[in-house]
This record gives structure tokens, sequence and C-alpha cells, in this order.
């Protein structure tokens, strides 16, 4: 079979969203035209194509037809990160024609179950956004002795693996395999309306800050309709940046869950003390509330991360970002949970070639460097790390900071476990049947044997 040198886009001759035939193409990302060389010839020894001596043109033009990706996006619908993805998609599109990008939203915290049924039923999509602690749901499971995802390290050159973090690549991979190409990172800081102490005289949230120093701004700001701070008190995931700075860690070691280890029944006391103690927080807050709470102007302060930011400024609130504060108990700072996102090919994807550009476009230095820009959404190239134009963004440089505090989710199946048994902890400590330390203990043991059976 005869090859064209010109790569993937060589074979793929697009129209846009119509199916005519384009007459003119060129390389979608231009240091790639070698690997896309190879991964052509990779599908097709992989289909038998090259068992042939010789194709016809009439074979020729149907391997240059129109195709169709459909990607699952995980992105908040109507968001700033929503739009710009949906942006980057159509000008790759434009420069692909022949290949129809269908968009399907789904929500984040129900996709990873969608995906599951999907691809067990065989109806995956071509490309879908997994956090890295959700691959570890993903990547144990087999469909007739197959995972679900496909590997992306034969994909990829030495050279191509150097432009990322390698911490962000580490994080797309479950024992070994590459399941993700990461686009992004994230974790949760101090959001803060400068109205609100503004009017009260009360100096703004800064790196010196302590979980004393937050409680008695709390207090002060909260007085009638306005509370001091809003947070989701039975949402995990927030609940982690504060157990770290008691000590706590949700693994040991050697990995063994870590729930009730030492400092996390205080963490978690003085989490739910926030809303049933000293009563800054509203009764039964809980993300949406805490985010229409902060919109409204009522809250003076919110933990939250970088995907909300644009949904507060359209909102105009005078808004203010800090590091998470130092527990006045330990001397340690809150330390969030640092998740990375990444682009995952379907192994049913029977257009994977296609499918792996797109996920290679997107992940792209270019792409990751407007998306920070028009969204906050912190990179995991390593050149952007450095670049000056993004450094000179206060609040973009604040996310990175406080990044660099955190720690890296765990990309295991036990990880993926916590969510459903740290809630059941929560709201146990919540009402009282149980001590933090008896409830955080019964689910670490639950949690154990789950793993075990």
């Amino acid at each position: 079979m005869t090859l064209e040198t010109s790569g993937y886009t060589s074979m793929v001759k697009i129209s846009t969203r119509s199916n005519e035939a384009f007459s003119e193409t060129r390389p979608i990302v231009a240091n790639r035209r070698a690997v896309s060389i190879l991964l052509t010839s990779l599908l097709l020894l992989s289909s038998g194509c090259l068992g042939s001596d010789d194709v016809s043109e009439e074979d020729t033009e149907s391997i240059t037809a129109s195709i169709e990706l459909v990607v699952w996006s995980t992105y908040e619908v109507d968001s700033k990160e929503e739009e710009t993805f949906l942006s980057s998609v159509e000008d790759w599109m434009e420069t692909n024609p022949g290949v129809e990008v269908i968009v399907e939203a789904k929500p984040f915290m129900q996709a990873v179950n969608a995906y599951k049924v999907a691809a067990l039923g065989g109806q995956a999509p071509d490309l879908m956004r997994f956090s890295n602690d959700q691959l570890g749901s993903i990547a144990p499971i087999r469909d007739r002795g197959n995972p679900l995802l496909e590997d992306l390290r034969p994909w990829l050159t030495p050279v191509q693996r150097d432009d990322w973090d390698p911490v962000a690549l580490q994080s797309m991979r479950y024992e070994g395999d590459l399941l993700a190409l990461p686009v992004s990172q994230d974790c949760v800081s101090l959001f803060y309306n400068k109205a609100l102490f503004d009017e009260e005289g009360i100096e703004y949230p800064n790196e010196t800050w302590t979980t004393a120093d937050m409680l008695e701004a709390a207090q002060q700001l909260t007085f009638g309709e306005q509370v001091g701070i809003s947070i989701p008190t039975k949402d995990p995931y927030r609940w982690f940046s504060l157990n770290s700075g008691y000590g706590g860690t949700l693994f040991n070691e050697s990995g063994a869950p870590n729930l009730d280890g030492e400092g996390s029944a205080q963490a978690l006391e003085f989490w739910l003390s926030l809303e049933l103690e000293h009563e800054i927080v509203p009764t039964g807050t809980n993300i949406e509330t805490m985010k229409n709470h902060f919109v409204e102007g009522r809250a003076a302060m919110i933990i939250d991360g970088p995907w909300q930011w644009p949904t507060y400024e359209k909102a105009k609130i005078d808004i203010g970002q800090a590091l998470l504060p130092v527990v006045e108990e330990t001397g340690l700072r809150m330390s969030p949970m640092v998740g990375f996102k990444g682009w995952s090919v379907s192994k049913q994807s029977t257009n994977k070639i296609a499918a792996v550009e797109l996920a290679l476009y997107l992940s792209t230095e270019e792409i990751q460097k407007e998306a920070a820009k028009e969204t906050r959404t912190m990179p995991v190239i390593e050149s952007l790390y450095q670049d000056e134009e993004l450094l000179a963004d206060d609040v973009l440089a604040g996310f990175i900071a406080q990044a660099r505090e955190g720690f890296p989710a765990p990309t295991s199946r036990a990880m993926t476990k916590i969510y459903s048994h740290l809630p059941t902890a929560m709201e146990n400590a919540y009402l009282g049947t149980k001590t933090a330390q008896e409830a955080l203990s019964e689910e670490n043991e639950e949690l154990i044997a789950e793993l075990e059976s």
C-alpha cells in the first residue's frame, strides 16, 4: 500500500461540516508530522491493509471520506471553559475538513459511570475528558478481555513526552499504561469578596493567615443575610486540604487507606464546627448554594477552584484570592489535592488516528496557553510555567502558587472509592451519631474490606 508522506492530514482530507473534499490540507500540529505517518502505518497494519500491494483510486477516496468523532465533554455547560474548548474544536475542524466532531456534554460527577455503561455496551465515545482520579475507576475494567481506554504510549515520541510536566504525565498512568494526555491541573484556594471586607474595614486574607484569622474574620463578617464563609461541609474534596493541614493523609506509606490517621478526626471536627458550632456557614450548604452565595454577594469567603473564577467575574464580584491558611494548631498550611485532567481515547474507537490527533491538538502548548488566558485554567506544559504573559496574570500566578502547596491526586482504584465512603463518615459525624474518630475509623475499615473483596 502506498502511503503519502504528509502524514495523517494528507489521508483524511476534510471539508468542514459538509462532506465535500477539500483540495488543500495542512498538518494539524507541525511537529507531529513524523509521528502521524507512523500512526497511520500502525492503524493500517492492525486492520490488515498492508497485506495488499495495490490500492485503487476508489479505495483512496474511501479513506479520505468524511469521518465522525464523538467527544464527551465534562466542562460545565455554558461556562467559559466550555466556550473556550468548543472554540478550539471548531478551529481544529476548520484545518481538518472531513472530520465531523460531535461534542456531547456530560455532568462531571456522573460521566465516569455513563462511560462505563456506554463502553460495556459497545457505545463508547471516541474521546472523553477524565480526571486522573477517575482513571483509577475505569482502568481495571475489561470488555471481553480488553481495557476500555487506549494506552497512548505508542502514539507519542520521547520528544513529545518531554513537553509535559512529568508529574502531570505520571498522573495519567495506571500500572504503566498512559490512559490520557494531560491538559490541565486544578485545585481549590481561598476566594474572598473585597467589597465586603472593605465595608467592615477588615484586612484581606494573605499568605500569613492562620485558621484562627480566618475564623475571626468570618465571625465579624457574619450578620443578617451575609455569611462570613460558605463551604459545603459534607464535600470531601474541599475537606482534603484541611485534613492535610492537620497532618492527615488519605493513604499511608504502603498505600493503604488512612482516613482515620493522626490529625484527620481533628480536621473533621474543625470543619464541621464552622457550621454546627460557630454558625458562620449556612445550614445545609452544598456546592451549588456556596456558588450562589458568592454570586449574590452574600458570602465574604468561599473555597473554590479556577473553573469557577470566570463565573464570579461575570457576576461583577470584586474578587480576591489568597493561599489557604496555615492551621493554627499544627503550623502546617492547608494543602489542597491537585487534580489533573486529560483526554482519553476509547479502545473501541474506529477512528483512532483522528481521535489521537484531536487529543494531541487539545493538549498542545498553544491550546493550553489560550485556556489559561481565557479561563485561568492551570497548564501542564513545562514551558508555560515560565511564560511571562501567564505569570503577569496575578490570578493565574496565585493558582499556580496554591498548586505548589498541594499534593497530587492518587491515580488508583482506592482513591475513587474514597468518595463513596467519606461522605458517610462526614454525615455520621455531622449528625452526632458517631464521633469524628469513630465515623472515620468505621468507613476506613469498610473501604479496606471493599478493596480486598
